[in-house]
């Protein structure tokens, strides 16, 4: 099966641009691996005022979240269900913006 970004498109709520990850890497029952280059584009839609701020890697994180989930539920993982964030708490970013990386 190939986790690619029309994979996950079809997995995850997230559409259009706002479906940010190309591919899961790797993945198993307790973590996943997703690449993306989404951050490298001047028209990204959570990009204001010219720049992709570092905060936006929760989006990033929690699409890797639901792709995740999108996995273990389709194999049929003992205990799967659906999650959500309802907070993020005590984030410390190391960078301003993701537009050097």
């Amino acid at each position: 099966m190939k986790l690619d970004r029309d994979w996950i498109a079809a997995h995850v709520p997230h559409q259009g641009r706002m479906c940010l990850l190309d591919a899961v890497l790797s993945w198993d029952a307790s973590a996943i691996e997703c690449s993306a280059s989404s951050h490298r584009a001047s028209d990204h839609p959570l990009r204001a005022h010219g720049r992709l701020g570092a905060a936006c890697l929760l989006e990033y994180a929690a699409q890797a979240m639901a792709v995740h989930g999108a996995l273990l539920q389709s194999c049929a993982v003992a205990g799967a269900t659906a999650g959500m964030i309802a907070s993020a708490r005590a984030v410390e970013l190391q960078i301003a913006d993701l537009d050097s990386i």
